[in-house]
């Protein structure tokens, strides 16, 4: 195999480990597990008197400021009416900065850095459900029956579709350990992704709210520690559902509603898709062509520079021949002459020195 095809394989099998290190909470997601602990007919259709109420009767939600559009009031009016004996408060940009300066100081850089507003609304939820505890609603989530029976489990979310669950709606009671491990895992998933909505959804939204959920009951939680799941037909479609959605404006840019649309354009999408792995392919066999192209330019120096060097290697070559002649030469001389300096060395009869210089030119060079 060639050595530039092992680098370009040996490169893939990198950049898939790191992938799949980098990912493997998100290719969790693909097995939807939100039935396991689901809430059943049981715990929100029957009666409720004998059961203990463990999440407080709070009712949070948020908007930049009190002066909530036309198109939600009816379902903020809704919750209040439905729930006269709950508190309500309605989260301002201005009280949400507060309360983090305030209660949760080594957040406020990180609150404060986020480019897009609906991260700080979306993070705000999960501190103050951690710290009041109660049940946080969406503005376009209006109330369609009392929440009473939500009270009796320690904390819930709700399923969203087609795996993982939602930041919409959501109860807990204070302290909660899932709430506790996703307020501490903020800072680190506060990232640029470079697409506005990968960006929000993975930094503080749905997501990222999934991602942690899947982590925390990794490794299994007790009882009292359970994220209790409310289904979709619960959630709006059925009879008994908790809550009407109310469509209005929304948070999604442009690239959302493009990424949304695609459901609608499924032909275009898929051969958009096989565009795109053509183009990967295409650059992936440049890549190939370019390191061979180098390993070949290398062999081409290597050969060019053995040619250059090889009258060198002959100069070379002859003047450690004529070193060798000339001090055999010496050699002979040495021992058919004698000079005064050397009269005190045993004398060598001439005959003795011809069988002495023909065995020194017979040696090999």
């Amino acid at each position: 195999m060639k050595t530039e095809l092992k680098i370009l394989i040996w490169a893939h099998i990198a950049l898939v480990l790191f992938l799949c290190y980098e990912t493997f909470d998100l290719m969790t997601l693909l097995y939807d597990d939100t039935f396991k602990d689901s809430l059943l007919d049981s715990d929100l259709n029957s009666d409720i008197s004998s059961r203990p109420q463990l999440i407080p009767k709070i009712i949070h939600q948020t908007y930049k400021t009190n002066d909530i559009p036309e198109i939600w009031q009816d379902g903020q009016k809704k919750c209040q009416e439905l729930h006269p004996d709950y508190k309500y408060i309605m989260w301002t940009d201005e009280m949400a900065r507060n309360f983090i300066s305030e209660e949760y100081p080594w957040f406020l850089k990180t609150f404060d850095s986020y480019k897009y507003n609906i991260e700080r609304a979306d993070s705000i939820r999960y501190f103050v459900l951690n710290h009041f505890g109660g049940i946080y609603i969406d503005l376009d989530d209006g109330c369609a029956r009392r929440l009473d029976p939500l009270l009796s489990v320690p904390a819930f979310v709700r399923k969203t579709m087609p795996s993982g669950i939602s930041n919409d709606v959501m109860g807990s009671v204070p302290r909660h350990p899932f709430f506790i491990k996703t307020i501490k895992s903020l800072e680190s998933y506060n990232r640029n992704w470079l697409v506005p909505y990968i960006t929000i959804m993975y930094s503080t939204g749905p997501l990222f709210l999934s991602v942690i959920w899947k982590q925390y009951k990794r490794w299994g939680v007790p009882e009292s520690g359970v994220v209790r799941i409310l289904q979709p037909a619960d959630y709006k479609i059925g009879p008994n559902a908790f809550f009407n959605i109310t469509e209005g404006s929304s948070w999604h840019l442009g690239d959302a509603k493009f990424i949304k649309s695609l459901a609608d354009h499924i032909g275009t999408a898929v051969i958009g898709g096989f565009l795109i792995a053509i183009a990967i392919l295409s650059v992936e066999f440049a890549i190939y062509l370019s390191l061979v192209a180098l390993a070949n330019s290398r062999a081409m120096k290597k050969c060019i520079s053995f040619i250059k060097d090889i009258p060198s290697r002959f100069s070379r070559d002859s003047e450690i021949d004529e070193n060798k002649v000339n001090n055999h030469i010496y050699k002979i001389a040495l021992l058919k002459r004698r000079n005064r300096k050397d009269s005190n060395l045993p004398v060598v009869h001439i005959d003795v020195a011809d069988d002495i210089e023909k065995q020194i030119m017979n040696q090999p060079m």
